[in-house]
Formats: C-alpha cells, structure tokens, sequence
C-alpha cells in the first residue's frame, strides 16, 4: 500500500476556498475514516472539509488560519492513513512550485499552504573554519 498524503506544493485557495490534492493511492475505506474523522473533530476557523475525487476542499478559508489549517488536514489524513491501515513512508516529494504573481487574498492564502521553496545561488558560510 502507498502513503496516502496531502500534496501542499500543488494547494490552491480560490474564492476563500482551499484544493489540496491527494497523492497515492488511496485504500478503500479511507475516505469513510476521513470523513468520520472530520466529523469527531469537527471546523475550525473555516467551512466544510469535504473529500471529492483526487483532493481535499475546505470552504470559507480566512487569511491567517493557513497554518492552523494545514496542521488539522494533515492530521485527519494522519487518522485516515491509521485507520485504514496505510504504510507510513517518510519519503518526501519535492515539487516545483510556480508561484502566483497575483496579490490578492487568495494568492497570499495559497502560497502560505505551499512549501517555501528553496534559494538558490545563496552562500553558505557553514563550511568556513578558522584555525
């Protein structure tokens, strides 16, 4: 069985409205275990979480709940994945990122749910040693 995880790289916050893709293969049952865990721990700072296809959506997201948000989705797929019996694999998934040049709330939401992506063409002054 895969690990089933959110792919924040490809997070989208359209119209106050979050779309978080879903990687791996996905078991039977565990929609149901997402689903039900949603419901124990109930909403937040936000709208409904709903499991549609290939992605996560959460409706009515407000700027400044992102971090919050992101720690409870990846905490109800932590359930799921442990409910439904799927093999945690600490394999990390590094995606390009473009990132969207628009400022307006949604944009700035979107790339709070995005990893940082890494610089490059920085020093790294570290490797210095002085004798």
């Amino acid at each position: 069985m895969s690990h089933v995880e959110l792919s924040w790289s490809e997070a989208a916050v359209k119209d106050a409205a979050l779309s978080v893709p879903i990687e791996g293969d996905v078991p039977k049952g565990w929609k149901q275990s997402f689903e039900r865990t949603v419901a124990l721990l109930g909403s937040g700072d936000w709208g409904t979480i709903q499991v549609k296809k290939d992605r996560v959506l959460v409706a009515d997201v407000a700027p400044g709940s992102e971090d919050k948000l992101k720690h409870h989705l990846d905490s109800i797929v932590a359930q799921a994945n442990a409910t439904a019996g799927v093999d945690e694999d600490d394999d990390e998934a590094q995606d390009e990122t473009r990132e969207d040049e628009r400022s307006d709330p949604d944009a700035e939401m979107t790339a709070r749910f995005r990893p940082a992506e890494p610089r490059s063409g920085t020093a790294d002054e570290s490797s210095k040693s002085e004798g």
